[in-house]
């Protein structure tokens, strides 16, 4: 009887590290790595589903003068908030309900923190000076406490991130040198030199199936593709990405592998390439003229492989075989600081900041579906949870929006809530399901702000006489929605 007690119990064991290895894997491709929310390919997919709608959370105020790259992982959502030049803290909210957890200076006064990574609970901040010799540090995020001071300089414009592969090792540019980073110490593994075309173009892009990263860099002002092996640092070959148009042009954008496995770039004011590797060299496949400056934009890959890109203050659609446009969306730009950050949902949305004032989503023929006014994006993209909530940060403003609102009865994996009177004038009536009783629940604010918790009964009565008329939300431990209440 004990024996076989024992090995139900190792059976058990042997389950649970499955499970947990695949959860493990499962995070692993859709947090923590880029800016907009996207993998190590850089090419701004998500596999999740996004907000379908401009619903809102939570908005938070927070000093700054523009957007700034995002990072989200867990519940965690790391930004840099920038207000001077000596006066640009990173900082770390609260996912669920916006409220700052901490705010670290990491230059004591004498530049910007800028953070540049966000994986396996440790956030990697630059301190940015522009000196091409910058620390960087791993800090802890739960608490923003300092884990680890690297031995190299590193050397990332304001718009870059570096970028991780899928055992964790960090890869970033210094000063005329890309360098891969040990995750647990900040102690450097390799350098190889890497020239960047421009500022904003110097993040590498990995393919993990070949084991091979690609960095656009340039020499004697001339554009190319370098794979680099990722285990030795060595660069295998390359291939120079020649101009359309004359006058040159502005690659001030990274390059990313679409799931395909082909290197899109993108040479700002000029073309975007696609180009394969064959494992002895690099291929030019096909290249397609773009047309106006759009300096630190990113592109992205759809749900069906297409490719989205900027020109002429539109994003238009490309076939990722051909470079064949598709498709064009409205003008998105005022003529101003037109910086669109693109990124996708696996729900068949196309998301884009254009570094105004605006928030966008599309369908995958660049059909608007809503649109959100935030000012002074910049170069803060549209940055997604695994849960589908998407954040964007704008001029004094954090905003996240859910994939996941309704406003009466949601019946989700077999729980079933219904809240009513909706809208009501004085309180609210919470029926819920034998699977829910005495779970909590939280009422919170427009702002994200929780007002209020309980325990969820068969039939809860939530008060609302003493909150003012607006719009609150009502989340449930067990319920992955987010119910969206008026008070008249």
């Amino acid at each position: 009887m004990y024996d076989q007690k024992l090995k139900q119990m190792k059976i058990k064991i042997g389950i649970l590290i499955v499970l947990l290895t695949i959860s493990h894997l499962m995070n692993g491709q859709t947090t923590g790595w880029n800016n907009i929310g996207g993998n190590w390919q850089k090419n701004g997919y998500v596999d999740v589903a996004g907000p379908t709608t401009d619903s809102i959370l939570w908005e938070t105020s927070s000093a700054g003068i523009f957007g700034a790259p995002l990072y989200i992982e867990g519940n965690y959502l790391v930004t840099m908030r920038f207000q001077t030049q000596t006066n640009a803290p990173v900082e770390c909210y609260d996912l669920t309900s916006g409220n700052l957890l901490w705010s670290v200076d990491v230059t004591n006064n004498s530049g910007r923190s800028l953070p540049v990574g966000l994986r396996d609970n440790r956030v990697y901040v630059m301190r940015l000076t522009e000196s091409q010799n910058d620390s960087l540090y791993g800090l802890n995020v739960t608490d923003g406490s300092k884990i680890w001071t690297s031995n190299v300089n590193v050397a990332a414009y304001i718009s870059e991130s570096g970028v991780f592969d899928s055992t964790g090792n960090f890869y970033i540019y210094g000063n005329l040198k890309t360098y891969k980073i040990n995750p647990a110490n900040g102690q450097m593994i390799w350098l190889t030199q890497s020239v960047p075309m421009a500022s904003g173009s110097g993040e590498m892009a990995i393919n993990q199936q070949n084991n091979t990263g690609y960095t656009l860099e340039q020499s004697a002002g001339v554009s190319y593709v370098r794979a680099i092996n990722l285990t030795s640092g060595l660069k295998k070959y390359s291939l120079i990405v020649p101009e359309l148009q004359a006058g040159g042009n502005m690659p001030q954008s990274p390059l990313m592998v679409g799931n395909n496995g082909i290197i899109y770039v993108q040479l700002t004011e000029d073309n975007v390439s696609a180009i394969s590797d064959d494992g002895t060299q690099l291929n030019l496949l096909w290249q397609t003229e773009i047309y106006g400056n759009s300096s630190f934009s990113t592109m992205c890959v759809g749900s069906d492989g297409s490719i989205y890109a900027p020109s002429d203050g539109k994003i238009i659609r490309l076939n990722p075989l051909t470079g064949s446009i598709v498709d064009s969306s409205a003008t998105i730009t005022q003529g101003g600081f037109y910086s669109p950050r693109i990124s996708a949902t696996k729900n068949n949305i196309i998301y884009a900041t254009n570094g105004e004032d605006g928030v966008y989503a599309f369908d995958l023929s660049l059909n608007m579906l809503w649109s959100d006014v935030l000012n002074f994006t910049n170069t803060s993209g549209v940055c997604f949870a695994t849960n589908g909530l998407a954040a964007v940060s704008g001029s004094n403003k954090i905003r996240v929006y859910t994939p996941a609102i309704t406003t009466g009865t949601s019946e989700i994996n077999h729980v079933l809530v219904r809240v009513y009177p909706n809208p009501t004038t004085s309180y609210f009536v919470m029926d819920a399901g034998n699977e829910i009783i005495g779970n909590i629940y939280a009422l919170m604010d427009a702002k994200g702000q929780i007002i209020k918790t309980g325990l969820v009964s068969e039939k809860s009565i939530i008060q609302m006489e003493t909150f003012p008329p607006g719009v609150y939300f009502l989340r449930i431990n067990g319920v992955n929605q987010t119910f969206k209440m008026i008070k008249q």
